[in-house]
């Protein structure tokens, strides 16, 4: 059904799609996996976060690459909560460590440590107040600093 939507466009917007909006698309499996824990599932909330914006591509066109970040994580977010679930068990090296955090203190752990955005950008993304997303934050990283990985 994506395909058929993107035929709908212009060689121009298939290009962006790709040369733009897909290259968040490794930031985007790290965010589903952090909020999932499940590879299969992340791979299917990435899917269905581009899917669900490809309406949207020609007003995109004109956008920067830190407006599209934010659309792409919020919209990331936004589509787990729709419908969802986390998986029970995974190889992932991260999983022990993940799996002892609610989601939204792994959802503060990877917007503001691992991609890099300031509480403000992150609070775009997610329906935290500011205290909320300060207090998941230092108890992740807490979290962390206590965590033996095997």
């Amino acid at each position: 059904m994506a395909e058929n939507a993107a035929r709908k466009h212009d060689a121009g917007a298939a290009a962006f799609f790709v040369e733009t909006l897909c290259q968040d698309a490794d930031t985007l499996l790290r965010f589903a996996y952090a909020l999932t824990l499940s590879d299969e599932w992340a791979t299917d909330l990435v899917y269905k976060t581009y899917k669900s914006i490809l309406p949207k591509l020609p007003e995109l066109l004109k956008k920067d690459g830190t407006y599209i970040r934010q659309l792409l994580l919020r919209r990331i977010w936004e589509v787990h909560h729709e419908e969802a679930r986390e998986g029970t068990a995974s190889d992932n090296v991260l999983y022990p460590f993940l799996k002892l955090l609610d989601l939204e203190t792994r959802a503060a752990l990877f917007l503001c440590d691992v991609v890099g955005l300031s509480i403000d950008e992150a609070l775009e993304i997610t329906p935290m107040d500011h205290n909320d997303l300060r207090r998941h934050l230092a108890a992740g990283r807490k979290r962390l600093l206590d965590f033996r990985f095997e």
